[in-house]
């Protein structure tokens, strides 16, 4: 109680202390001292929202290394990158939209500053009673809003144009990269919750866009407006022959502090806002992981672990926005009060200024001094208009300052899509190594001192020749340290081996997905190799297209296919009836979903028909199609179209159609031999391997059983010795 109490006598003594230094002072002295007073108490309020901001809920702290996106060099350095993607020159749609989108910004505010003139003389001419004036005031009035809205309107049209036209310059960037070089594969494999594709090419760059044009907006027009406005408001002060220094001083004093503040308090938007982005994009990939997998997911009953794993990551999704909320809660009550009320009192006492300091009112019409209503008047009509122009400047000054918030988010979108361009931009020049794409190479023997692998590729090579390459994944995982064979046209392999021993490896690098780190390989045009996995890729579109994909129509017209000989394709697959059933060749249907397992890998093997490669490689393409079907393909592929066929199989069937067989081991050895194409010979010494590992694998249970049976006997046995 007394602490208390000799607190509030210091603060009444203070009051008092003040009350005589204002009163024993000229109206000028009053006014600096409440200049100085309030910059006081703006710095004390200052120092006092610092202290209290550090209790404030902050963002994560963030556990990588990877830096968080600011307002920094970096920043600028990535903005400048997507800048040049948006604007390719000088001279382009995009730059003269926003040159139009500019002076559209210039005319609105020299409208501003005309229509705050012209309110002025309206309440002025109702002060004075003169409704002549007053309607042709009004009148002048509502034709300027005319332009006016008319621009307005304009502005958000040319935003919404160029944020178009920009999102538009980013995607087809992108699509460029994406798509060349097979990027797309090289980023699957390594993709993960750090490489959101699909989120970066939708989401992040339309937000990118948005911000961008919207920030461009919200900074150009109001420095503009600040930069017009003061001139104007200057020369209103010296009109009336008042001192403007210390209402400009004390503006930029509140400004500052104001500024400073806020940009000390604000929290990180951008961290937050790319955080956000991300956990976003991750929750959109395992609902996408759902529903590709749903059959398998189905089948093992695993709703429940499938249902934890989304609500765990929803739940962080929402953790992630509730701190944005909680951030931005606290920081709007800060920003509001600084920017509303601290600087609506620092403006009405910059406009009150020249009024309660001219000693000598002597406005520069015909009015007569004398007349006291006159001079009201004119004074109505100048604060109406001092009033309008500050106002305007002071809502131009905190979009300004209330873009800082907006500025952090755009940072951190223009990370993501940044880092996304240069991921592109790393896998494209990786596919640019150093393996040479030669047409005339006539030997098949490594060159001397070349470390990395050599393709050669030509329209007239006819075999595949392998020449001691490594068998190496894209994270560096030796599966075959050395492979050398040569498989001539018409020579049909079989490949077989444990997993994981390098067989289907073995076509990604012959087709040119996986790099070739040491050796050579000679092979036909890529044209001529063509690849049939177990799952089969459908496309969206017709049932034609299913089949000669990824050709389209017009390809396929331009070969001189026409329908016909599709169909007979059809019927070497058995699919007749598909066809049928679908209603024909034209129909369309989201066939992942409507064929069967069977159905879709006879699809894609049909695709060898249509195509008719020199090379095809099989990998495990038949599993689920009945043995007498499979013989019809594989025969008619050998036998008529003359393709030569590389299959991964285990089918002993499909021994009976290759006449070499490539054997892995599993620990890096192989042996490539001629096949011996007699098949009932095979099939005994298969079942006799069979019965041998049926026996071997009851040896330790029969040694268990026997071990007993001598315990229960009390007798030995020689089996055991």
């Amino acid at each position: 109680m007394v602490a208390a109490s000799k607190f509030f006598q210091k603060i009444k003594n203070t009051v008092i202390i003040l009350k005589f230094l204002i009163e024993n002072q000229s109206k000028f002295r009053r006014i600096l001292l409440g200049s100085g007073l309030t910059c006081a108490a703006a710095l004390f309020l200052y120092k006092l929202c610092l202290k209290y901001a550090k209790n404030f809920p902050k963002s994560e702290p963030n556990k990588k290394t990877k830096s968080n996106p600011t307002l920094d060099k970096q920043f600028f350095h990535e903005l400048n990158y997507l800048r040049r993607i948006m604007f390719p020159h000088l001279f382009s749609k995009q730059s003269f939209l926003l040159f139009i989108h500019t002076l559209t910004l210039i005319c609105r505010t020299f409208l501003s500053i005309y229509v705050a003139k012209l309110e002025g003389l309206l309440v002025r001419n109702i002060v004075q009673k003169n409704f002549l004036m007053f309607a042709k005031k009004l009148i002048q009035w509502l034709l300027i809003a005319v332009p006016a809205t008319t621009c307005n309107s304009l502005i958000r049209y040319l935003e919404c144009k160029l944020d178009l036209e920009l999102k538009t310059q980013l995607v087809n960037r992108s699509h460029k990269f994406y798509f060349d070089k097979q990027v797309y594969y090289k980023i699957a494999l390594k993709q993960s919750d750090e490489c959101q594709v699909d989120q970066n090419l939708t989401e992040d760059i339309d937000r990118l866009t948005n911000l961008f044009v919207h920030l461009y907006s919200s900074l150009t027009k109001p420095l503009l407006d600040i930069i017009l406005i003061t001139a104007t408001l200057i020369g209103l002060a010296k009109s009336k022959n008042v001192n403007y220094v210390v209402p400009s001083l004390m503006a930029l004093v509140v400004i500052v502090l104001t500024g400073l503040l806020i940009r000390k308090i604000s929290p990180k938007f951008g961290k937050m806002a790319a955080d956000v982005a991300k956990q976003k994009g991750y929750l959109r990939f395992l609902y996408g992981r759902i529903q590709t997998n749903s059959e398998e997911i189905a089948f093992y009953a695993g709703e429940k672990t499938e249902s934890n794993l989304i609500n765990k990551n929803y739940k962080l999704l929402k953790k992630k926005q509730e701190l944005v909320h909680n951030n931005k809660f606290w920081y709007i009550i800060v920003e509001q009060f600084l920017l509303k009320y601290v600087w609506s009192a620092a403006g009405l006492s910059m406009i009150s200024m020249p009024l309660l300091l001219s000693e000598k009112y002597s406005p520069k019409t015909n009015l007569q001094a004398e007349d006291e209503a006159a001079e009201i008047s004119q004074r109505t009509e100048e604060f109406t208009m001092a009033k309008n122009l500050l106002s305007s400047g002071a809502d131009a000054v905190e979009r300004v300052m209330t873009s800082y918030k907006e500025l952090t988010e755009l940072s951190g979108y223009t990370r993501r899509v940044y880092e996304m361009f240069k991921l592109f931009e790393t896998e494209s020049k990786n596919s640019e190594q150093p393996i040479e794409i030669k047409s005339g190479l006539e030997s098949n023997k490594l060159p001397k001192g070349i470390e990395s692998g050599i393709v050669s590729e030509s329209d007239t090579q006819n075999s595949i020749i392998v020449e001691d390459i490594s068998v190496v994944t894209p994270n560096g995982e030796v599966i075959v340290p050395s492979l050398s064979i040569k498989i001539e046209h018409g020579m049909n392999l079989l490949i077989t081996g444990p997993n994981g021993c390098g067989k289907s490896s073995l076509f990604r690098i012959l087709s040119g997905l996986w790099p070739l780190k040491k050796g050579l390989i000679q092979r036909p045009k890529l044209k001529d190799m063509f690849y049939v996995p177990q799952r089969p890729y459908l496309a969206i579109g017709t049932l034609r297209d299913q089949i000669i994909y990824p050709d389209r129509r017009d390809d396929m017209l331009q070969k001189g296919i026409a329908d016909a000989d599709l169909m007979n394709i059809m019927e070497i697959v058995n699919l007749t009836s598909v066809v049928t059933r679908e209603g024909g060749l034209d129909a369309v249907s989201d066939w992942k979903d409507v064929l069967s397992g069977g159905e879709k890998q006879r699809l894609g093997l049909s695709r060898i028909f249509y195509h008719r490669p020199k090379f095809a490689f099989l990998d495990e393409c038949t599993s689920a199609i009945s043995i007498d079907v499979e013989g019809k393909i594989y025969h008619t592929a050998i036998n008529d179209y003359k393709i030569t066929l590389l299959t991964i199989a285990h089918r002993y069937t499909l021994w009976q159609y290759h006449n070499y067989i490539l054997l892995f081991d599993g620990i890096g050895k192989w042996r490539f031999d001629e096949l011996n194409n007699n098949l009932d010979n095979r099939l005994n010494l298969k079942q006799e391997k069979d019965n041998l590992e049926k026996i071997l694998l009851t040896v330790p249970t029969s040694k268990e059983r026997l071990q007993e049976l001598c315990n229960i006997l009390g007798e030995g046995s020689i089996a055991l010795e």
